[in-house]
């Protein structure tokens, strides 16, 4: 009876162990098998950082000249997918445009987000 038992339990470990490590995964394996992923995330991060280079340089102009240069507020999304029509869409092109255009967003939100 106890061995029954120990199986049944070992079973729901493997199956609980196996779920956890599917979802822990599921970004890891996009990122592996998506290159337009993969590119929205670079894109992103370019995004990040001439954002960060913008402020320095704001912060200076302000310094000499006591005038302050103001980034633009955008919202991320639409700015990620503005970028896809401009870069990601030309690299791409038309085949599987849909999964592309989604994984390229995704990938861009990752990185313009942190």
């Amino acid at each position: 009876m106890t061995e029954v038992i120990l199986r049944r339990n070992r079973k729901i470990f493997l199956v609980v162990l196996l779920l956890i490590s599917t979802f822990a995964s599921g970004c890891e394996s996009r990122e592996l098998t998506s290159e337009s992923y993969k590119f929205g995330k670079e894109v992103g991060s370019n995004w990040r950082d001439l954002a960060n280079e913008f402020e320095v340089f704001s912060a200076w102009i302000e310094d000499e000249t006591g005038e302050q240069a103001v980034v633009p507020d955008v919202e991320k999304e639409s700015a990620c997918r503005a970028l896809w029509i401009a870069i990601g869409w030309p690299k791409f092109g038309l085949k599987n445009m849909a999964d592309n255009r989604t994984d390229f967003v995704d990938g861009c939100l990752t990185t313009i987000g942190s």
